[in-house]
């Protein structure tokens, strides 16, 4: 299948939505999938397809001094996976 002519357009113009706060088809969350529910496109069309546009996005919420929503929840688990592998050893010293 291949992709929409005016596809570059809607993603332009849900990159301008989402990050001027007025999503119309998403709930606006600096993410990926909320980009291509908002631009109407498959995901894989950012991933694989326009990664430029990709890039230019995450890019854009960084130099807004935002963290990308995905961002924020690996860094999350991040910190608890390290406070498990913490709490590991000292059970393992223990024992």
């Amino acid at each position: 299948m291949s992709p929409a002519r005016d596809e570059r357009d809607r993603i332009r113009a849900a990159m301008d939505r989402i990050l001027g706060g007025t999503p119309e088809h998403s709930n606006g969350v600096l993410t990926i999938v909320a980009l291509a529910t908002e631009a109407s496109v498959p995901r894989n069309a950012l991933t694989q397809r326009h990664t430029d546009l990709k890039n230019e996005f995450y890019e854009t919420v960084r130099a807004r001094g935002g963290t990308p929503d995905s961002e924020q929840r690996l860094r999350k688990q991040v910190r608890k996976l390290k406070e498990l592998r913490a709490a590991d050893a000292k059970e393992i010293a223990r024992l």
